[in-house]
């Protein structure tokens, strides 16, 4: 359980950490580009310290340690350490300029600019998609000719698959602007324009009747003048309603008389004009993460080969310590304009702390490091061998993440919703999942060197109904009040009741495949204690191809609820392949398939007491944070208790067996 209390413990600050970032930055532009550029270390974090890397170097290195003693086994490690160090130095040294490329063209291809026109004298067609979009983005590029003004004639909203077209010109004159600029505009499919500042309009009885019930689009930057929107400001755009079906935008865009004979660029954005560039220089601050974490994940393999499992595990919790601390003392107290950029300086702080850690826990306890000249002898050819498949098949969830980041980055505020509902369910995982993988690898490993497949069988199933008899529960929770738990732990400062609901449908998706997750983290190890990392990276092929299909399938649909959805998917199919990968050494019995069938159902009968308990609390879950919390609460406990006590009437488990499971 300590390996489990430190990852507690660490989830529990980093949802203080995260409970921070959403309050001082939300789900808007700089949310997005920080969570886009940590994505990308983060990613190799996950991978590496949470069992890619020590899938390939515990064996080799238990195997020297068994076979040839300590110091022939630290030889090996420290050739591997000082190879790893120069491989991923040099890495480094080339991806950072490189992250304009990779974060534009790979990661959030959707932070471009949907189209790119120079604007000059006559008006020309200018079209843009804005599928999903919530706003629509005009970037003005000044400094071409000191051009500053351009028109918009017939600006025009494709609605859907329909070949006709909504103009929001066509009835302008219906209500006349204001002497303040205010406008409203009535188009045939009854579109309403409203004003930017969101002042109340003097309305006839005859015009309210008229806009009543009618959809909302705000503008801002632009001026209605003489039937024209003249666009004044660098960076104008179009917010628009919720719920909407649009599909393209398009103009006639030209310059204004003012303006004749000058020219200049004029860019269509999903997204503000300014993520893209702040996303490329945070992902530049942060990447040295990736370097430190494939360091720290050698070391903590070789402390846990030893059975030193607490320092590795307490290790991430210096990531939150440094987080809470940076956003403390910068953003909350010294009040910075840029806290992207101190959030970025955590994570490569972050990096270096944990390092520093690992360090000196290998000195203390009599393992300390080398660096040397690295030899890329046959041990490094084997190591790199089984290390690349398996990053890839250890790594499969954050794959499908980071697919997810690419398509999420074509409707503004989807990263930040995703990451948020991600944060919530990866706490079972984290506590669970990835626990479990640490303690059985190394245990399956010596019972199959010892041919005891059997045992391994053992070890395997305990896992698995560990881990499904905390994660079903936790799932249905996620499923049933998804908008309560992101509320609580959120909802404050710039994270608003709709970035709430937007993440809570995400977190309702991604749920489905949590007992997934933890499935997969309990059946890898049968594979890497055989030294296996070939299937696992086939299998990872299969599923990452289906998240993908399913991601582009649900996405114009449902958005970004969509790709959680898809990601679960893909996680079930993962688990899908690896048991029929297995079949020849996990043999699940009878006893067991009952256990887990019945947890099942105590999970779903949990469901519905938690869900009649938030009817009857409706009227609290809108209100102030202590009516949010104390309804939480009630049905956190509640549900506690019911599936308790639904566990011990089906008899899915015993208490004696739970004290068992979690002193292991």
């Amino acid at each position: 359980m300590k390996v489990s209390g430190f990852t507690a413990i660490s989830r529990v600050l980093g949802f203080l950490r995260d409970a921070f970032i959403a309050a001082f930055v939300g789900a808007g532009l700089v949310g997005d580009a920080f969570f886009a550029a940590f994505r990308f270390p983060n990613m190799f974090r996950r991978i590496f310290g949470e069992g890619a890397f020590n899938a390939a170097f515990v064996p080799m290195f238990g195997r020297r340690v068994a076979d040839g003693g300590k110091p022939t086994a630290m030889q090996f490690a420290n050739n591997a350490f000082s190879t790893l160090l120069v491989v991923l130095g040099i890495a480094s040294l080339i991806a950072i300029p490189c992250m304009p490329w990779i974060m534009g063209k790979v990661i959030v291809p959707g932070f471009n600019p949907e189209s790119v026109s120079e604007i000059a004298q006559e008006a020309q067609l200018v079209e843009a998609r804005t599928k999903h979009a919530k706003q629509i983005f005009f970037s003005l590029d000044a400094d071409k000719n000191h051009l500053e003004e351009i028109q918009l004639h017939d600006l025009t909203l494709v609605v859907e698959q329909e070949k006709s077209l909504d103009s929001l010109g066509a009835l302008l004159r219906i209500f006349e602007p204001g002497a303040k600029g205010e406008h409203i505009v009535l188009d045939q499919s009854n579109t309403v324009i409203m004003p930017a500042d969101g002042s109340e309009l003097k309305l006839s009885a005859e015009q309210k009747e008229l806009v009543k019930n009618h959809q909302l689009f705000k503008l801002t930057g632009f001026e209605y003048i003489e039937d024209q929107w003249v666009l004044t400001d660098e960076v104008a755009n179009i917010q628009l309603a919720s719920g909407n079906r649009v599909n393209w935008i398009s103009s006639q865009i030209g310059a204004t008389e003012e303006n004749l004979g000058r020219v200049a660029e004029l860019s269509i954005y999903r997204n503000h004009p300014d993520t893209l560039a702040l996303t490329i220089k945070l992902s530049q601050i942060t990447f040295c993460y990736l370097l430190f974490m494939a360091l720290v994940a050698h070391m903590s393999g070789m402390l846990n080969t030893f059975n030193i499992f607490s320092i590795p595990a307490a290790a991430p919790i210096l990531l939150n310590i440094v987080f809470i601390l940076g956003l403390s003392i910068f953003v909350y107290g010294m009040k910075s304009e840029f806290p992207g950029h101190v959030l970025a300086w955590c994570v490569a702080l972050a990096g270096v702390v944990q390092f520093a850690l690992l360090w000196w826990a290998c000195k203390h306890y009599a393992c300390p490091i080398v660096i040397s000249w690295p030899h890329f002898n046959a041990d490094m050819k084997r190591l790199f061998g089984l290390m690349g498949p398996g990053v890839i098949a250890a790594g499969i969830q954050q794959v499908n993440l980071v697919i997810g980041t690419i398509i999420a980055s074509f409707q503004a505020g989807a990263i930040s919703y995703l990451y948020y509902s991600e944060r919530v369910y990866q706490l079972p995982l984290g506590m669970i999942g990835i626990a479990l993988g640490v303690v059985l690898l190394p245990e399956v490993t010596r019972q199959l060197r010892k041919n005891d497949r059997e045992g391994a069988n053992e070890s395997i199933l305990r896992g698995a109904e560990f881990g499904l008899i905390i994660t079903l529960p936790a799932a249905v929770a996620m499923m049933v009040i998804p908008d309560s738990i992101i509320s609580v732990l959120f909802q404050r400062g710039e994270f608003d009741a709709v970035s709430t609901k937007a993440s809570a449908a995400a977190l309702a998706g991604f749920a489905v495949g949590l007992p997934g997750y933890v499935l997969i983290k309990v059946l890898q190890p049968g594979y890497f204690a055989q030294e296996n990392t070939k299937s696992p990276m086939k299998m990872a092929g299969v599923t990452v191809l289906v998240n993908i299909v399913v991601s582009l399938l649900l996405f114009p649909k449902f958005g970004h609820v969509g790709i959680a959805v898809a990601t679960s998917v893909a996680a079930w199919v993962n688990v899908g392949l690896l048991v029929y990968g297995l079949r020849g050494l996990v043999k699940p019995n009878a006893a067991f398939l009952r256990r887990i069938s019945m947890m099942l159902g105590a999970s779903v009968l949990m469901g519905v007491v938690v869900f009649a308990l938030r009817v009857s609390l409706i009227s609290w879950l809108d209100g102030s944070f202590i009516e949010r919390l104390i309804s939480l609460s009630i049905m956190v406990a509640a549900g506690m208790a019911s599936y308790a006590g639904f566990v011990l009437l089906l008899k899915a488990t015993s208490i004696a067996e739970l004290k068992s499971s979690f002193r292991r």
